[in-house]
């Protein structure tokens, strides 16, 4: 009997690896999600069986012909090693690319134009045959993330530590911190703030949605000021570019829900840059990874 010819891809996150089988003629054939491809927060033993246990997934199924992988931290060469190391006698052949580059060709059908992300960070990237790749934003929470939700729960918080110190407005967000987190003094602020990892101050950003929709002049400002933020990342992906007319791909939960933030920045982005015009993804980044396999 004959084996099964296939491609693959993956998506390989921080926390878990989804990877989608596909025939040739585009027939999704399998799928199944792995542990975290995340070399350093697992490590070394736990990021080679992660690996193993992918290979022997796609060996199961028949004849993997190509597996594209996409993830973040390619400039980690121990990790490329290892990937190499595990995949080398396996007969597939193997390619890593950005996570960008996979999210962007399954949410636009491999299609040139560009995607936002507006998650817990923020990142956008557009793909032109002319240019290729063109990235804006992206630099962590530290010195970057415009739009994420990390911003949105910091500008909230500096919000309430302004009027707590007498030195901004009053804003509604600091009876819902109080009410929600009880946070309402210098010492619980510091200590959610600085006790805990990034995501817990992204958490807050559904307080800023909510502030906003109740009218709240200070998260109402935060809301525009992050929505112009991202959209000035966009109109900046689609100048260098040269992409004219094309669509822009809204990802992440602050853009893939019905959120303030998503509302304002189509609003800005339609008055600035007509040439643009938002739409859902087409499919996963996994999907779009399988869709690179086949071009391998």
């Amino acid at each position: 009997m004959s084996r099964t010819v296939f491609v693959a891809g993956a998506d390989g996150g921080g926390t878990r690896t989804t990877v989608v089988c596909s025939t040739a003629d585009g027939k999704i054939l399998d799928s199944r999600v792995f542990g975290p491809f995340n070399l350093n927060g697992t490590g070394e033993e736990a990021f080679r069986g992660v690996l193993h246990e992918i290979l022997g997934y796609l060996q199961s199924l028949g004849e993997c012909r190509a597996l594209c992988i996409g993830a973040s931290g390619l400039d980690n060469v121990r990790m490329m090693e290892i990937v190499s190391d595990v995949f080398s006698s396996s007969g597939i052949t193997l390619k890593l690319v950005a996570d960008y580059e996979t999210a962007l060709a399954g949410a636009l059908d491999g299609k040139e134009g560009i995607a936002v992300i507006a998650g817990t960070g923020s990142v956008c990237f557009g793909f032109s045959r002319e240019k290729g790749y063109v990235r804006s934003g992206g630099w962590g929470h530290l010195i970057g993330d415009r739009g994420s939700g990390y911003a949105l729960g910091r500008d909230a918080l500096v919000a309430v530590t302004g009027e707590i110190d007498g030195t901004a407005q009053h804003t509604v967000l600091s009876d819902m911190l109080s009410e929600k987190y009880g946070l309402k003094d210098q010492n619980g602020i510091v200590s959610y703030v600085y006790g805990k990892d990034k995501s817990a101050v992204a958490e807050l950003s559904y307080l800023v949605d909510k502030a906003c929709t109740e009218g709240d002049e200070v998260a109402l400002r935060i809301v525009r000021d992050n929505a112009k933020a991202l959209a000035d990342d966009v109109m900046s992906v689609h100048r260098r570019s040269g992409l004219g007319k094309c669509c822009v791909a809204l990802m992440g939960g602050l853009l893939e829900h019905d959120t303030c933030l998503r509302r304002e920045f189509v609003r800005i982005l339609k008055t600035e840059d007509p040439g643009l015009s938002c739409t859902e993804p087409g499919h996963s980044a996994a999907q779009g990874a399988v869709m690179l396999a086949m071009g391998i």
